[in-house]
């Protein structure tokens, strides 16, 4: 940078107009008050892209005024003159030494000797007219003061004037030249200031006013000697696009700040594509380790040929893209205590240093070019996200954007860059791509990704050689080049074993947090999974019968609000967190659980709903669904999970950790069994890989439960052989039972041998293959029965048909009740027996562990009735019947209860009862067969 700001040294000019007619005013003269040119040793004009021009010349005209040796600038001295010279056009300082301050501002000057300096620090000449006298002077390179990139100075009268250049930061990049407080008394109305493209070449000698001193031979007698490897100092622009424009601007001591302007052009560069092209790339992760949170340098090359002052200067890099190899992506944990850096925090188009928060700050620059002769280092910034309104901005509208904020320290130069990072939404692979660099060279630039647990960066999964690639378009307007790196990774994390894509071995953690039988208790579930191993893809829970979730206060979320994530307060039953992010340290991010309606066949559904907002990115609403089945002989709950999602807008997500936690108040109820049981689990990997783990979980506490659950039996005394008999058997737990009584886990009933079973019927009992497939389709002779079960689990009453189904083999059907209601279907399989006196039992062995408020099972009389009856039933007032219930925590009640008959009395209210219910069973016996029909294979409504 230093070489563009030589050519300030052309503002030095802010001169006195020659003597020519008055013209109005102060300022630049209408003709010939700007000019500039670019030459070749012989005069003619240097086109050459990327040359050295063998001078390069400014020339400035004040409006005059006043005659003979009193000519003046109209309207007042000039103060202060500025040149912008067209970007591209550079100068390196470091290739002629420079002149200390000390040195160049002696005192003991007197008048006519302008040359404080050695002559190895001339870059060139200004002619200038002051008050009348016009000297030429030289032009020294100086030593700049810290913040100024360089310095160049001459002597007027014995007066020294300084040039100071600068960067255009936050505009075109191209380089300022400032001539700052010209003193008053010079009078200036002309400058001439021409530098030269090589100052040490021979052909200035004359010029310069003398030899160089240091040289390579003794020159011959009249001759200067030989210069020792003279270097480049001016470089034309490399970008062949036309002509170069030029600007220059004064003011007066009478109107500081008030610019009066001139612009002017010169013909275009030609030549381009004679101007070389060769960048190359590096790229390396720190650690290399596989799967793991990496720092990753990103280093990009450009050879200088700027040592050659007959060569040409090497391409300036105009346009990069660099893709990442695959597998190098995003890491969420690195959202923990991240920020994004905003629009006007940065100042893409000022020229103030960037105000970005530290906690923005993902790595570090450092450049080096030629213009400088040092490295200077700054920051890389994530940019605020651009792709959602209200979340900040960025230049391109884009989800990821980087800033670059470089600035020297020792010369004040700045550098600011905006690129905007494109993540594949398939597979996170990432693509930078920064466009109209400034037209400066230089020999590399390496970004520096941060390292450590959050690192912003992540690894490939397995070990091998990833290749980065890159489109690399230069200011010459030639071919794109398309160097790549590589780097390899030759271990798992922290050092390990190279991994295989099999690895799946999740834990899991899962339980209540009380283990009190029958109590209502919070649900806790927990999935961990090491770095390196697949991502989990999809998790299916299995809960051990008893534990349930009571439905009777929920609001079950309807669609589209589930699918949504829109569910109201009412339906909230828990909360979820999950860790993404590759490292030690992932990034937490929590939501809700609301439980839904059917969903994917099953009576209820799950949704997940987890807001992706890490740091500073909103990535949306994440609504993860889950189906959830009821065992219709056990009750137990399978919760089957949608695929959990891997990528978001292209950042992957690294699932490391999920928790769920069902804690809404009186919802997760505790078995009333302490046998111990399990909670089985299967996760399923995103490569296929699938873990089963299962969790032991057991209640205590189990024998301080009640048990005294109420049996009532009644038949009718208006039996007939043709419709045989009618039972209706009621049981009922005492009011407030749940959680303080133990749940019914078997029932064993015998019936008098006055009530046999009618063999007509059994013989019309479904088939189980039919019935397993839909009991909607099994033959009216087979429903024998109705019933219905009220459960405090439940919002509404359950109720059904029950059947008579046959085994195969099995010498006598199972009789079966199918309970619907609310989207579940539960079925009590009874084992019927007939001993060879006739008399019928049938075991319920597996009852489900649910609290149950009432149950009642009525079996009519009918063509098909389950029981016949051996005589008048009305006079058999005493009949027994042997009843054995067992809990669900092992205590047992044996008894012989004896039913009712009713009927035998025409006022009766038992046998108006029992009329009713016949004749709602007459009723409903076209339609009872509803109760089994399905809406899925699994013949839930």
């Amino acid at each position: 940078m230093r070489r563009a700001l030589t050519a300030s040294i052309m503002v030095v000019a802010a001169a006195l107009a020659v003597a020519a007619p008055a013209l109005a005013g102060f300022g630049l003269a209408e003709e010939h008050g700007f000019e500039v040119s670019i030459t070749n040793q012989d005069g003619t004009p240097d086109t050459q892209a990327g040359s050295h021009p063998f001078a390069f010349t400014t020339t400035l005209n004040l409006n005059t005024e006043g005659t003979g040796g009193k000519i003046h600038a109209a309207g007042g001295d000039v103060r202060d003159a500025v040149l912008d010279l067209p970007p591209g056009l550079v100068g390196d300082t470091s290739a002629v030494p420079t002149c200390s301050i000390a040195a160049f501002t002696k005192t003991e000057l007197n008048f006519g000797d302008s040359h404080p300096c050695p002559d190895d620090t001339q870059v060139g000449v200004i002619n200038l007219q002051l008050n009348g006298f016009p000297p030429a002077e030289p032009v020294y390179s100086l030593t700049p003061p810290k913040g100024d990139p360089a310095e160049f100075g001459f002597i007027a009268l014995t007066s020294p004037v300084v040039i100071v250049p600068s960067v255009r930061t936050g505009r075109d990049y191209g380089v300022s030249a400032t001539v700052p407080t010209i003193p008053e008394a010079f009078s200036m109305v002309k400058a001439e200031l021409t530098l030269w493209g090589v100052p040490g070449d021979p052909a200035h000698n004359e010029e310069r006013g003398g030899c160089l001193k240091e040289f390579v031979e003794e020159p011959n007698e009249g001759e200067c000697p030989v210069s020792n490897a003279p270097r480049p100092f001016l470089s034309l622009p490399t970008s062949c696009t036309g002509p170069l424009h030029w600007s220059a601007r004064v003011d007066s001591w009478e109107e500081p700040g008030v610019w009066k302007t001139a612009e002017t052009t010169t013909p275009g560069m030609t030549g381009c594509e004679r101007i070389g092209f060769a960048p190359n790339l590096q790229v390396q992760a720190e650690p290399a380790e596989a799967a793991s949170p990496s720092g990753l340098s990103v280093q990009i090359n450009v050879p200088q040929t700027y040592e050659d002052p007959s060569g040409l200067a090497s391409a300036n890099l105009k346009d990069t893209t660099v893709t990442l190899p695959a597998g190098v992506a995003l890491n969420p944990s690195a959202a923990d205590g991240l920020a994004a850096c905003g629009e006007a925090q940065m100042g893409l188009h000022d020229a103030a240093p960037a105000q970005c928060p530290n906690a923005s700050k993902v790595g570090t620059v450092e450049i080096t070019t030629p213009l400088l002769g040092h490295p200077f280092s700054g920051g890389v910034y994530l940019a605020q996200q651009g792709n959602l309104p209200g979340n900040g901005s960025n230049p391109f509208g884009s989800l990821l954007a980087i800033y670059i904020a470089a600035e020297d320290p020792i010369s004040g130069v700045i550098v600011k860059l905006a690129g905007e990072v494109k993540p594949d939404p398939a597979t996170g692979q990432l693509v930078t791509t920064f466009l109209d660099n400034p037209q400066l060279p230089f020999d590399s630039l390496k970004l520096s990704f941060f390292g450590g647990p959050r690192a912003p960066l992540t690894t490939p999964t397995f070990c091998g050689s990833y290749a980065a690639t890159t489109q690399m378009t230069p200011w010459s307007g030639g071919a794109s080049a398309t160097p790549g790196g590589y780097f390899t990774i030759a271990s798992g994390p922290a050092g390990s074993g190279c991994l295989s894509s099999e690895a799946f071995t999740p834990s899991l953690v899962a339980g209540t947090t009380s283990n009190q039988a029958g109590a209502f208790t919070p649900f806790t579930l927990t999935m961990n999974r090491n770095d390196g191993e697949q991502n989990p893809s999809r998790i299916q829970v299995t809960t051990p019968p008893g534990l349930l979730g009571q439905l009777s206060g929920v609001t079950l979320c309807g669609e589209p609000a589930a699918r949504l994530g829109t569910c109201a307060a009412e339906s909230l039953i828990g909360h979820t967190t999950v860790a993404v992010g590759a490292g030690s340290n992932p990034f937490y991010v929590t939501g809700n659980v609301y439980l839904t309606g059917g969903y994917n066949g099953a009576p209820y559904g799950l949704s997940f709903v987890v807001p992706a907002i890490a740091g500073p990115l909103n990535l949306g609403t994440v609504v993860v669904r889950a189906a959830v089945d009821v065992d219709p002989t056990t009750a137990a709950l399978t919760v089957t999970s949608e695929p959990l999602p891997q990528i978001l807008q292209g950042i992957p997500l690294h699932i490391r950790a999920v928790n769920v936690t069902l804690d809404r108040h009186d919802f997760i109820i505790n078995s009333t069994n302490c046998a111990p049981m399990a909670l089985r689990t299967t996760m399923t990997g995103a490569l296929g890989g699938v873990d089963t783990v299962e969790t032991h979980l057991q209640v205590t506490n189990c024998a301080v439960l009640g048990f005294k659950p109420q049996f009532h039996p009644f038949v009718s005394g208006r039996n007939s052989r043709q419709r045989g008999a009618a039972l209706d058997a009621r049981l009922s737990y005492p009011k407030g039972a749940e959680g303080r009584e133990a749940n019914i886990a078997k029932v064993r009933v015998e019936l008098p041998k006055q009530l046999p079973s009618r063999l007509e019927t059994l013989q019309k009992a479904c088939l189980d293959g039919v019935f397993n497939r839909n009991p909607a389709e099994c033959p009216a002779a087979s429903r024998v029965g109705i019933a219905r079960a009220r459960t405090p689990v439940l919002p509404v009453e359950l109720e059904g048909t029950v059947f008579f189904v046959s085994h195969g083999g099995a010498k006598f059907p199972d009789l079966v009740v199918v309970l619907q209601g609310y989207g579940v279907r539960v079925d009590l399989v009874g084992s019927t027996f007939i001993s060879s006196a006739g008399v019928t039992s049938t075991t319920f062995e597996q009852v489900p562990d649910v609290p149950v408020e009432s149950f009642e099972l009525y079996l009519p009389q009918g063509r098909y009735s389950a029981l016949a009856a051996n005589g008048n039933l009305c006079k058999h007032l005493n009949m027994l019947m042997p009843t054995d219930f067992q809990a669900q925590n092992g205590k047992t009640i044996h008894q012989s209860t004896r039913i009712k008959v009713t009927g035998c009395a025409a006022k009766s209210a038992r046998s108006a009862r029992l009329r009713h219910q016949q004749q709602k069973y007459r009723g409903k016996n076209g339609r009872t067969a509803s109760h089994g029909r399905t809406a899925d294979k699994r013949g839930h409504r």
